[in-house]
């Protein structure tokens, strides 16, 4: 696209939309004063996102930032002024807003095109990309009740090392008092003893979970006074081999909670399932 973009869009509207609409990757136009406005956004920018033609502009006319993850807001700014400074390609990863209000992982490629009375006028390219495997769960704090052992030791590394933070617990009395006293769980954890173990004092006393075996937690938190229970994402670690397998899955959707099947852990899987969850974060 020609630099005289900027100059076509002020001249004659109509037809720079034609042209931006024609090109197949997703395209915005922005300019910087004392704020950040969006100007416009392709065809192929809405798609890209899952809106109607004219959503993101929409979506960014009250709050130029409304599309962005709060989490990356602060340092946009930043790179913009570094951009200014060095004159350079400004070039960022970050999560935009989908219309079905989950986020996607973005690149925005954008170069500096028009410096007119203070205001700098950018070009930018928008790009589905992966996240940082560092930043896959930024923000998301988890709640895990769990014995001591290899799949925990998994699991609790798996989140630090993907951005993420947890409370850990063994005992399902302090699980709940921990979620009544938090203000927000990402989601819940709860790992249950292959059914060898049923009743077994070790899984009675060390993880303090009922005969039930996670879902008498599963359901308390279900049904406490907080009222995030009735939404919190609740996860159930069970066993491949697990005899009852069937009776899970059935009293799982009843409290309408998940059923992880993968134990012992395979940490790869246990990466896409977490990467999963972060989606919506």
């Amino acid at each position: 696209m020609g630099d005289n973009i900027f100059h076509d869009f002020e001249h004659d509207r109509q037809y720079a939309e034609d042209l931006l609409d024609n090109i197949s990757s997703g395209i915005c136009l922005f300019a910087i004063s004392d704020e950040i406005k969006f100007l416009y956004f392709n065809r192929a920018a809405d798609e890209l996102f899952g809106y109607e033609k004219g959503g993101l502009l929409a979506l960014t006319q009250e709050d130029s930032l409304a599309l962005f993850h709060p989490d990356f807001e602060d340092r946009l700014y930043s790179e913009m002024v570094a951009t200014l400074r060095e004159e350079r390609l400004f070039n960022y990863d970050c999560r935009i807003l989908c219309q079905d209000g989950t986020y996607k992982w973005t690149n925005l490629s954008a170069q500096l095109q028009q410096k007119e009375g203070g205001c700098l006028s950018f070009y930018c390219v928008l790009s589905p990309t992966r996240a940082p495997s560092d930043m896959l769960l930024k923000g998301c704090h988890f709640l895990i009740t769990s014995r001591p052992g290899p799949d925990c030791t998994i699991l609790t590394d798996l989140i630090l090392e993907m951005g993420g933070t947890y409370d850990l617990t063994a005992s399902a009395p302090e699980a709940l008092e921990l979620f009544a006293q938090s203000d927000y769980y990402h989601s819940i954890f709860i790992t249950r003893a292959p059914a060898r173990y049923l009743g077994s004092a070790i899984c009675r006393v060390n993880s303090q979970i009922s005969a039930m075996n996670g879902f008498e937690l599963a359901k308390d938190i279900r049904y406490c006074s907080t009222p995030a229970g009735e939404t919190v994402p609740i996860i159930l670690l069970a066993s491949d081999e697990d005899e009852e397998k069937e009776d899970i899955l059935e009293a799982a959707e009843e409290l309408g909670i998940q059923v992880f099947f993968r134990r012992p852990l395979d940490e790869k899987e246990l990466a896409s399932f977490l990467s999963s969850l972060s989606e919506a974060s």
